[in-house]
């Protein structure tokens, strides 16, 4: 198998990737917006206090905010690795290594993935292909 190929599983490994975390964290931001929502909507007419309310939206606003950075800790690099992973860019390489190390925690899939990216990304077979693409 040549740097083609192994740069080719490669790309459609982060772009499943990316597409799995993407749709992980969207449904679990949904979720919790909800469960916040639907506590201070709950609290507020227990209550009759409207303050309530406010503090379960808060609670929703920081949802949204936490799976944000979370996609774009994870989704994004996995998502920009692919792309550039598929199209052969030369900075494809240093996108792959970043988006290895947010997979690496995810058994066994991700580490095998990661495992693999690292053999192919730090031979000097994937060095050349890298670097003879631009």
């Amino acid at each position: 198998m040549g740097a083609t190929e192994h740069n080719k599983i490669l790309a459609l490994g982060f772009g499943a990737f990316s597409l799995i975390f993407a749709f992980t964290f969207l449904l679990l931001m949904l979720l919790s917006l909800g469960v916040f929502v639907g506590l201070g909507v709950t609290s507020a007419n227990a209550s009759g206090d409207n303050n309530e309310l406010g503090i379960g939206i808060l609670g929703g606003a920081f949802a949204i905010a936490f799976y944000g950075v979370l996609g774009i800790i994870f989704v994004v690099p996995t998502g920009v690795a692919s792309l550039k992973m598929w199209r052969g860019k030369q900075s494809a390489r240093i996108w792959g290594i970043i988006a290895a190390i947010a997979v690496v925690t995810v058994l066994p899939l991700g580490t095998a993935l990661a495992i693999y990216a690292f053999w192919f990304l730090f031979s000097s077979e994937g060095k050349r292909f890298y670097f003879k693409n631009d």
